[in-house]
């Protein structure tokens, strides 16, 4: 396979993927975020964060959005260095992108599960591995002569420029740990509100520490706030190799610390849960079996969109279950339920996608129409491109009428499918004025049969849109013996 598929073109000619490190539809998507010479990038080459023209790895970030049109999440953004001393360090911190580190593809090895590159500029090799919400990092610095080995965490860093609102660090020296949180309002995630990733990390051995703010380092200091932000860790000169864990919430640190000691069973080596995760991947792509004529280039580019395809939605629950609900109260997923599932752009989604896992992996399928069902629950909705606990409005069409309706006409529905439920909510998306994610207005739709183009400019289009999605609930109710309505 060759997983640079995805991370090269420009605008929306390019497929916006992050490369980096995930487990099958993992939150945490642990990647490089990159740039080429200009001081700042190009937005729309980035919006997965990494752009296989570029020369520069500004650092790594542990979640990114998976093929989208728009920039957000990319929190916690990490990257070790060498410096000389600490007026080097304190140029670094107050130069714009002064850490970052040029990089060569063919120093770089990129598999479902693990990804490995070498820092030119900071002369360290840089390995990442990862499961569902924690990112393991394990950076061998070449031994230089009055060089120290250095790790800076940026807490207020997003992907997105200027949509942190807050960002906090402690550090404690005496467990070993690092803390923080960020909240931000992304492109999509700013719809909403906003949402709040919490951070804890733990790696060992350090000599010395500080924060930065506004660009100034304040050395021995342990706890900070702002939105320009981070902390840094001074190793020991002999410690020329170290494994980092880094595990994130949406819920709480706490949850965030438990992530961490679930998901790598209290901090196995990195070699081990590299091997874990990437029989994960094997496991998933091993359920294929094609049987065709077909040269290498083909293969290739099959068992690289099957990868692809694994990679989202994203599991939202965390470990013992818990997840952030669209009432922003926390939950408990239900026993049914393998996973609650989120970042789902449905209206990419509906026509290949989600017909796809239906075919493949039926429970997979299930929790997803559940998890949009969940929304409805606890946000009173249908939603339209939902993403983390919120609703985007994103693009047109109510098509989770199509997801629902495919999974029900193809007889894969599982009998926990409330179909009183799902009538309900398909009646009201197409009858009704939603508070979030709704139709054009739905009177005048129905009255003209039609959206006229004087009162929308893409009257086209979402005419187009609603006579699927009329479909689709046609046959929902008809399946549920609704056939007058349908």
């Amino acid at each position: 396979m060759n997983l640079y598929i995805g991370t090269d073109g420009d605008g929306f000619g390019a497929g916006s993927l992050p490369l980096g490190v995930q487990s099958p539809y993992g939150a945490l998507r642990l990647g490089a975020d990159t740039s080429n010479t200009l001081d700042i990038p190009i937005v729309f080459d980035h919006l997965g964060g990494y752009h296989y023209s570029d020369t520069h790895i500004n650092l790594f970030s542990h979640t990114h959005m998976f093929g989208a049109g728009v920039q957000d999440y990319g929190e916690v953004g990490i990257i070790p260095v060498q410096i000389d001393n600490n007026k080097h360090l304190q140029e670094m911190i107050s130069k714009r992108n002064g850490y970052r580190s040029e990089f060569r593809h063919e120093h770089e090895v990129v598999e479902p599960g693990y990804y490995q590159v070498y820092l030119d500029t900071h002369k360290i090799n840089v390995e990442l591995t990862a499961t569902e919400q924690v990112g393991i990092h394990r950076y061998s610095y070449d031994k230089i002569k009055n060089k120290h080995h250095v790790i800076l965490i940026d807490s207020s860093y997003t992907l997105q420029t200027g949509v942190c609102n807050r960002s906090h660090i402690k550090i404690d020296s005496i467990n070993h740990e690092i803390t923080g949180l960020v909240f931000f309002k992304g492109s999509l995630s700013g719809r909403f509100g906003g949402v709040t990733t919490y951070f804890v990390i733990s790696l060992n051995n350090w000599s010395k520490f500080g924060v930065w703010n506004n660009g100034q380092i304040i050395e021995g200091q342990n706890e900070t706030d702002g939105c320009s932000s981070g902390a840094y860790i001074i190793l020991s000169d002999e410690q020329v190799q170290l494994t980092m864990y880094v595990g994130i919430s949406f819920v709480s640190i706490e949850q965030a610390r438990t992530n961490l000691h679930v998901q790598t069973n209290m901090f196995q080596s990195f070699d081990t849960i590299r091997t874990i995760v990437q029989q994960k991947w094997l496991d998933e792509i091993g359920r294929f079996e094609v049987s065709a004529e077909w040269d290498r280039e083909a293969e290739i580019k099959f068992n690289t969109a099957l990868v692809h395809s694994l990679s989202s939605p994203t599991q939202w629950d965390e470990s013992n279950g818990v997840y952030l609900g669209f009432d922003g109260q926390i939950h408990i997923k239900p026993d049914y339920m393998q996973h609650v599932y989120t970042d789902l752009s449905i209206w990419d989604i509906f026509r290949t996608q989600i017909p796809f896992i239906i075919f493949h992996d039926s429970q997979r399928a299930n929790d997803i129409i559940h998890s949009i069902m969940i929304n409805v629950e606890q946000g009173g909705d249908l939603p339209k491109w939902p993403l983390a606990n919120g609703y985007t409005g994103c693009m047109i069409g109510s098509h989770a009428d199509i997801l629902i309706s495919d999974l029900i006409m193809k007889k894969e529905h599982d009998n926990y499918l409330n179909l009183t439920q799902v009538t309900q909510a398909l009646r009201k998306v197409a009858n009704q004025n939603q508070v979030h994610d709704g139709r054009f207005d739905p009177s005048t739709y129905i009255k003209y049969e039609y959206v006229p183009s004087d009162m929308d400019q893409h009257s086209a289009p979402l005419t187009l849109s609603y006579a699927y999605d009329d479909w689709a609930i046609g046959n929902v109710m008809n399946a549920a013996g609704l056939t007058d309505e349908a």
